[in-house]
Parts: structure tokens; C-alpha cells; sequence
């Protein structure tokens, strides 16, 4: 078993179900909203993790387009942010989850999740110890507007000599976990603790 085996192991049962089991059982209203004040909605969640797996596998690590820029997905999504949602006020969170298709946010998690499976696969053969160009890190962040205004921070934290490898563990599994976790506990504060 080498390094992608093993990362494959996890990531396609945890991306498998990601979306839908931190829906399931919740009324529109619920996945969008707030289950009390500081607590972010299930919806931005979901959104805001699929966002930073895209930037991170597509365009830092195989240098490609999105899945966001490629799927025509701010317009099915009804999303007018193409940034990761890093900085947001809770103002611009609410409007995002207010407006946001759920079902196009369900099929945008799975195209995003197909994506990174077929960048792991074209990895085989190749170093993960390669550092992804902080140029690249600039140009995505900057030019294809990943970053939004108030989260200027994180292109520099992307762009500190991060290896394939690291963005691998980070973007698609680690950065996810987080989320994850707090949707869980948005869910458990509607009363509805996750199947």
C-alpha cells in the first residue's frame, strides 16, 4: 500500500456520505439557518469545505480549473461567491446559505469528490514532495479570486512551500473533519444528532 492507497481508504468513505448524512432529517430551513447565535448553518459548511477541496486538489495541486469555474456551478449553486468563504461576516454567510440551492450543493460536494478522485489517480508515479509554486497560490487566490477580501492570511498560509502531500491531507480530509465536526453540532443543537 503506498501513501494514495492510504489516503483513498478514508477520503471515499468519508466523502460518500459527507453532504447528505449532515442533511438528512433537516428541514431547508435548518441546513440553512443558525441553531442559535455564532453557530455556522450546515449549508456553509458543507460549501465552505467543497470550496477549499476544490482550490486545493484542482487548481494547487494539478494546476487545473476548478470544478466551480468548469461545471457552471455559481449559477446552479444560485452562489454569487467563487472565494472558499474564509473571512466571511455572519451577515454574508447568512445571505450565501439563504440563497443557495441545496440540492446543486449536494451534486457540487459529489462533483468536487469524483474531481479529487481522479487527480489522486493521475498522482500515481509522482512525488507528492513537491512544493506547489506560491505563484500558483497567488494566481488562483488573487486572479480566480479563491480568497476572498477579508482572508488575505490565507494565501500566505497556502503559499508557505506546501507540498502536494500536505495539500492532499489538508484540503480534502483534515480541513473537512473540522467542518464536519461543527455541522454535527449545528445538527445535535436542531435536536436531530446525525444518523
Amino acid at each position: 500500500m503506498d501513501a494514495l492507497d492510504f489516503f483513498l481508504i478514508r477520503y471515499r468513505e468519508f466523502h460518500r456520505t459527507f453532504a447528505d448524512d449532515l442533511m438528512a432529517g433537516l428541514s431547508p430551513a435548518q441546513v440553512r439557518g443558525r441553531p442559535q447565535p455564532g453557530v455556522n448553518p450546515i449549508a456553509w459548511n458543507v460549501w465552505h469545505a467543497a470550496r477549499v477541496e476544490d482550490v486545493g486538489v484542482n487548481a494547487f495541486i494539478a494546476d487545473r480549473p476548478q470544478v466551480m469555474q468548469s461545471g457552471g456551478w455559481l449559477d446552479r449553486l444560485k452562489a454569487s461567491r467563487r472565494d472558499v468563504g474564509t473571512g466571511m461576516t455572519d451577515a454574508e454567510v447568512d445571505a450565501l446559505c439563504g440563497a443557495i440551492d441545496l440540492d446543486a450543493l449536494r451534486e457540487y460536494w459529489g462533483a468536487v469528490s469524483h474531481a479529487t478522485l481522479e487527480v489522486v489517480e493521475s498522482l500515481r508515479g509522482q512525488s507528492l514532495e513537491d512544493v506547489v509554486p506560491a505563484d500558483r497560490v497567488g494566481r488562483v487566490a488573487n486572479e480566480l479570486g479563491a480568497v476572498g477580501p477579508n482572508a488575505g492570511w490565507l494565501t500566505e498560509f497556502w503559499a508557505k512551500g506546501r507540498t502536494r502531500a500536505w495539500m492532499l491531507a489538508q484540503t480534502p480530509l483534515l480541513h473537512p473533519y473540522g467542518h464536519w465536526f461543527e455541522a454535527r453540532v449545528a445538527r445535535g443543537l436542531w435536536g436531530r444528532p446525525s444518523p
